[in-house]
């Protein structure tokens, strides 16, 4: 195929540098993923050492023996995909993996004549530096976990999901049944096995119902939860593929493997398990009446607010700020101190409450046991401001409401 008129001068212009292999190239490092991390999705991919490995291998002076290979997918005639790769990132990045990808090398491969939008893409990605491009489904489909577990996080304090889906999730290594099977028994990990049975239970009680969950499969505790998922199309048909296919993959002894689609197949599978997890997150927030987006952005900020260790002695002046627990807000002033000899420079705040009082608010420094003659310094040397994390409310509303607001 050649790329649409907007991308064809684009990968002329580096044609060059651009080299094409065979998929099993990326056998070896998939066999060994406490040395290599493969992140891909629909039409991208990156190949880098881990930096466990790369410590190992710069301890024993051998730091030149790592890999970093950006990586796509263009499709050849009879089907089957093709890697293309950014070449300078083999020879000037991953030296010591060339003769390893040269077995692989294609020399004269003949690309399919239909539309290859995996191509296409991963050219305005990499080589256009464009922006106008779709992300994949796995992008779509972790962000959605990631969604509903802030949103459980915050009602009940646990994860649906126990591991949120990322681009280092395997795509089928080559395009037979046997490789679409195992594909899909690791997705079985993260969408089915990897469920919460206690997040489940936690989340029942919340809405007062009793749903004994330990003697459920997971699927059944979660439809015994949100009931609407027993006739939502999408969830049950995609549980549904990728329970069989992981059934097919892992119980007994497998049927001869067969050539088949698996990537384009595959690609259309997480398509339809990103549907099924967003019927997930709408039965969650009709349920308890909460945004999944705004509910995962204040549970995500919260992660920035410091963490207290130990208490402050009562002479503290920090103390008192317990004082201002039910007052009301009037107005505050804040920005930068004025200037006073022999200090250091601070931010500041002062919050003024509707009953009078008034709390101020700098900040200290012991920079003083900094400075000596020798090394000349000043307190005026040094400014201390605030770190403010803001973590905005929960807000508790009709569901249609907030999907109406964002119409």
């Amino acid at each position: 195929m050649t790329p649409s008129k907007n991308t064809e001068s684009s990968y002329k212009a580096v044609e060059r540098c651009l080299g094409y292999f065979d998929r099993q190239a990326l056998a070896a490092y998939r066999n060994e993923p406490h040395k290599y991390i493969i992140a891909s999705d629909d039409s991208w991919g990156e190949l880098q050492t881990t930096e466990e490995y790369y410590s190992e291998l710069a301890e024993a002076g051998k730091h030149d023996e790592s890999v970093h290979i950006r990586f796509g997918y263009r499709t050849l005639k009879d089907g089957n995909l093709a890697l293309v790769v950014w070449l300078p990132d083999l020879f000037e990045k991953s030296k010591a993996h060339i003769k390893q990808w040269k077995a692989f090398h294609l020399a004269d491969p003949q690309w399919t004549t239909e539309p290859d939008e995996r191509f296409t893409n991963w050219v305005k990605r990499y080589l256009d530096g464009s922006s106008d491009f779709d992300d994949g489904p796995l992008c779509y489909l972790g962000h959605t976990i990631k969604v509903i577990n802030g949103l459980t996080n915050e009602l009940v304090g646990a994860s649906l999901y126990k591991w949120e889906l990322d681009e280092t999730l395997s795509s089928p290594a080559a395009e037979n049944t046997h490789r679409y099977q195992d594909a899909h028994k690791e997705l079985y990990g993260y969408l089915i096995d990897g469920l919460n049975k206690d997040c489940i239970s936690r989340l029942a009680g919340q809405l007062g119902k009793r749903i004994k969950v330990g003697d459920k499969k997971t699927l059944d505790a979660l439809v015994t939860l949100l009931p609407q998922l027993d006739t939502s199309p999408g969830f049950k048909q995609a549980m549904h593929v990728v329970s069989e296919q992981r059934r097919l993959g892992s119980h007994g002894v497998r049927e001869p493997a067969t050539h088949f689609p698996a990537s384009e197949q595959f690609t259309k599978d997480l398509w339809l398990c990103l549907e099924g997890i967003k019927e997930v997150l709408t039965a969650l927030e009709q349920e308890f009446g909460v945004m999944g987006e705004q509910a995962n952005k204040r549970y995500q900020a919260k992660k920035g607010l410091p963490r207290i260790t130990r208490p402050a002695e009562e002479n503290y002046s920090i103390v008192q700020a317990s004082r201002i627990v039910g007052k009301t807000v009037e107005r505050i002033e804040y920005g930068f101190r004025e200037d006073l000899e022999g200090f250091h420079a601070s931010e500041a705040l002062i919050i003024y409450f509707t009953d009078g009082s008034i709390m101020g608010l700098q900040a200290g420094c012991n920079v003083m046991n900094l400075i000596t003659d020798e090394n000349g310094l000043r307190p005026e040397d040094f400014h201390v401001d605030f770190v403010v994390n803001w973590v905005p409310e929960l807000t508790v509303r009709s569901y249609f409401e907030g999907v109406q607001k964002l119409w």
